[in-house]
């Protein structure tokens, strides 16, 4: 198994349901040595020639396209090479949204348009019936920039020249690169935050010149503490209590300058969102800035975190896009209109 991270772990109980797990040797991951759902781990190098030629590798993300190619360059045969998307679905047991269907129900009706309360539904789909092919039809082209620009814009989602913007989950800078092209490098300030060091770096590198720009080598979460993290894992790093390493993690609440009045936060922290939301709250209700937190890293996510910032500010207008014909870069964007439309 090719990626021992959360559908990683999906794979191994949907083989389970088949009395299959038994068959598996072990996960490869690029974080290198350990273990993962009681299967050993080891880096793509450590593979040797008999396993290249006799066994066969099923990638466990959606990250097909690297991945496959990654083998290959490795010397594993493209005929060896498998991928099932039916595989890394979630196990979930139909009581698990009648449970919810409160909360589901109150975030559908809370959406401002068609195309959020139609994304909705197809996610629900596709974890109740397996027919992942669903979301191909709802696959939107501008991940957290959902202006007039873009196919799926979402109604009053504008970017000034006086943008604050806050990065959670900044890894390497790629977010901002969009950012900055958005708005034509005019912008008022950069709050980055990465918990990975050498990400940091890469940042520090990239930006040196750049004084708008405060890298911050910090998790979001709702307290200020050190956490055990899983590190080495590229964009799918995440807090954990198995981490191989410790980080500082930190609210929002107590980072961002007093004086700066935040207008765009964002959020692809790997589950850790809703903590962060929490440490951000005063933030959030006193600017009311627009928001894309991601909303796929739980199931729970998918009504948790939208009754959430309801529930920090019921002004908001609440939009979903999906940006994968997969179950992943779900974002809730919230949006407060000024003007007071």
């Amino acid at each position: 198994m090719y990626g021992a991270g959360r559908r990683g772990k999906a794979a191994i109980s949907n083989l389970k349901l088949f009395n299959l797990a038994d068959n598996v040797l072990g996960f490869i991951d690029d974080a290198g040595n350990s273990d993962y759902c009681d299967k050993p781990v080891c880096p793509i190098s450590d593979i040797d020639e008999e396993k290249k030629e006799n066994c066969v590798f099923i990638i466990t993300t959606y990250a097909i396209n690297n991945m496959s190619r990654r083998l290959m360059e490795n010397g594993v045969a493209a005929r060896n090479i498998y991928f099932f998307a039916e595989l890394l679905i979630d196990d979930i047991a139909s009581d698990s949204f009648a449970k919810n269907n409160e909360k589901i129900q109150k975030v559908y009706d809370l959406l401002q348009d068609d195309l959020s309360k139609y994304i909705y539904k197809s996610i629900y789909e596709v974890y109740e019936t397996g027919n992942i092919e669903v979301l191909s039809r709802t696959q939107g082209d501008c991940q957290y920039f959902p202006t007039e620009d873009a196919n799926d814009c979402v109604d009053t989602f504008t970017l000034s020249e006086q943008e604050i913007f806050v990065d959670c989950g900044a890894y390497t800078g790629d977010t901002i690169e969009v950012f900055k092209k958005q708005t034509n490098d005019v912008y008022k300030k950069i709050y980055a935050f990465e918990p990975e060091i050498n990400n940091c770096k890469i940042m520090e590198n990239k930006y040196a010149c750049d004084n708008r720009i405060s890298i911050f080598p910090y998790g979001n979460w709702n307290n200020d503490e050190t956490l055990r993290f899983r590190e080495g894992k590229g964009t799918t790093s995440e807090i954990a209590e198995d981490g191989n390493c410790e980080i500082q993690v930190r609210k929002l609440d107590s980072v961002i300058e007093p004086e700066d009045e935040v207008t765009f936060i964002k959020m692809d922290i790997e589950g850790s969102e809703k903590e962060a939301l929490t440490g951000g709250r005063e933030i959030i209700k006193r600017y009311k800035p627009k928001l894309a937190i991601c909303i796929y890293h739980k199931l729970e996510d998918l009504w948790e975190i939208p009754l959430l910032i309801h529930k920090l500010c019921p002004e908001y207008k609440l939009y979903i896009r999906n940006y994968t014909d997969r179950l992943d870069e779900t974002v809730c964007y919230a949006v407060y209109d000024k003007t007071g439309g």
